[in-house]
């Protein structure tokens, strides 16, 4: 009775955002990185290897193609590094011994259905250890880092487990899906730029350099992602702080040594840029989908994020030298990025990744024949699927015309109180900042209503919202200690955990089978001509 009166004593006591945490900064990771490692373990790491089945068997059949030295078949993402990774990661199993079949030459004959079964068990459950060690790489990138640019542990604590519990990141490491790696790069990459300021000169140009690889990166496994790309060039403009330099700027003989990295590179890199570019099949592609074969998408987005360098530049006052400097390092980054596209070199993965638009239109023309008229984009059809994806975003935001395993939508909404408080207390600026990350977030995800915006998409968009409530907890630093933050925040931790983890456990009593598999030869698996679940 009197342990019960204690904890109820204690927890009257807690307040504000520090009774939202029971350890300090080691102890939270390790709270929440454990718990979400057993989470995987109880959850998910046993489904049957079918159970998530469209990206799961494709990604595995296709890092059996690459341990076996034939070529890929699968572009539609395109998917290179997660293909590549998890290929390279079977061959490292299987020479340790802990995979038996890591290619198609050593599996098992598909008379032997108990056998074959076995075999694509275990290698989905190695590829989803993958993905666990992904996921946690995420996770600590993107904690470590928002404890950098916010300075407050606190904070940076509280955001990992909101990332680590949300929707998207619960069902991401438990499955092999390509906006893992891709979020993971361009977050990183969005967040190092946003601290890039506090380095000296010469780390400056090589974060800069490694944000612009990171991006490249990024884009090599999921060309959605331009689009969160192309929202991190004004927000880095936005968010830049007002606080005076305290480092030295760029000197003159760092500056050549920038430029001549970015000519070295780029020279290296030309080829891949031209092929992907220029190649005569995707030139005639282009001609027959937009009208022309020049490139004018790339020039476009070119020139977006040259024009959002310009203004950060002025509005950080770099001088010439720094600022060729910094499109030297950008320059330099993005080429040996797109170099790595040569460690399984195939034209179709460096077409995709410099035609992100084509190659995204082109996969939603599947999903909706009406976009594409006499062979050409179809305006009047991409006009209502833009109204009709404004429509089902709405609905999603109020959760209750249109629920989804995406907790991270009562965050937003906790946001939009917080902007409100913001505003009518006079933190106008901030709550500009702030307005411009939910809306660069919703704008994201407008463009995944094309494709229903599924549960895969959330981890897209779900960090940027974290981040700008963790903006305007930081700012408005009464907001820490408001009497409504704590109940609210404990409120929405339990929701967080119970919704987010809703999908994985619903995958657990999942019974139905992938019967559209049950073709001879598959067209995702080609060279498999049956599965062990078929009947």
């Amino acid at each position: 009775m009197l342990a019960k009166l204690s904890l109820l004593q204690t927890l009257r006591n807690r307040k504000g955002i520090d009774g939202l945490l029971f350890a300090g900064w080691g102890g939270s990771l390790v709270l929440i990185l454990g718990l979400f490692v057993a989470l995987f373990f109880a959850v998910g790491f046993w489904w049957v290897y079918w159970r998530s089945a469209d990206m799961d068997t494709w990604m595995v059949y296709e890092a059996f193609l690459l341990d076996d030295g034939l070529r890929q078949e699968y572009f539609d993402h395109p998917g290179y590094l997660t293909i590549l990774l998890l290929g390279e990661w079977f061959r490292l199993l299987h020479a340790a011994g802990l995979l038996p079949a890591n290619a198609l030459s050593v599996l098992p004959q598909v008379a032997d259905n108990a056998a074959s079964g076995v075999a694509w068990m275990r290698a989905t459950q190695a590829g989803r250890l993958l993905s666990l060690l992904l996921a946690l790489s995420f996770l600590l990138s993107f904690a470590g880092l928002l404890r950098v640019w916010l300075r407050d542990w606190r904070i940076a604590a509280l955001a990992m487990f909101m990332l680590a519990f949300s929707g998207g990141m619960m069902m991401e490491a438990r499955t092999m899906r390509t906006e893992l790696i891709a979020a993971g790069c361009a977050y990183t990459a969005l967040l190092i730029l946003l601290v890039v300021h506090r380095a000296a000169p010469s780390v400056r140009l090589l974060l800069v350099a490694l944000a612009a690889f990171l991006a490249m990166l990024a884009m090599e496994n999921k060309v959605h992602i331009i689009f969160l790309l192309a929202a991190m060039a004004p927000l880095v403009v936005i968010l830049a702080p007002d606080e005076p330099r305290q480092q030295p700027r760029v000197g003159i003989a760092t500056a050549i040594g920038a430029i001549m990295a970015a000519v070295v590179l780029a020279w290296l890199a030309w080829p891949l840029a031209h092929a992907g570019l220029f190649d005569p099949a995707i030139v005639a592609q282009r001609q027959a989908l937009l009208g022309t074969g020049f490139p004018l998408q790339q020039s476009a987005i070119a020139l977006w994020f040259a024009l959002w360098i310009a203004l950060y530049a002025l509005r950080a006052r770099l001088d010439a030298a720094e600022s060729v400097a910094a499109v030297a390092a950008l320059i330099a980054g993005g080429a040996l990025g797109l170099l790595t596209l040569d460690l399984r070199y195939d034209l179709q993965n460096v077409a995709a990744a410099l035609n992100p638009f084509e190659t995204m239109f082109a996969f939603a023309a599947g999903s909706h024949p009406d976009l594409v008229a006499g062979g050409a984009v179809a305006g009047g059809s991409a006009f209502k699927l833009v109204l009709d994806g404004i429509m089902l975003l709405l609905a999603r935001l109020t959760f209750v015309l249109a629920s989804s395993p995406r907790p991270t939508i009562f965050l937003e909404w906790a946001v939009f109180a917080m902007l409100i408080y913001g505003w009518r207390r006079g933190h106008r600026k901030l709550v500009l900042q702030a307005a411009a990350m939910i809306g660069a977030s919703l704008a994201v995800d407008l463009v995944g209503t094309v494709r229903g915006l599924k549960l895969e998409y959330f981890l897209i968009t779900d960090p940027l919202v974290i981040m700008t409530a963790g903006l305007l907890l930081v700012k408005m630093p009464e907001l820490q200690t408001h009497r409504l933050t704590y109940p609210l925040g404990a409120a929405l931790i339990c929701v967080t955990f119970a919704v987010g983890l809703a999908e994985p456990v619903k995958h657990s009593f999942k019974r139905d089978r992938p019967l559209d598999f049950c073709v001879p030869h598959y067209n995702k698996t080609q060279r498999i001509e049956r599965f062990s679940f078929c009947p």
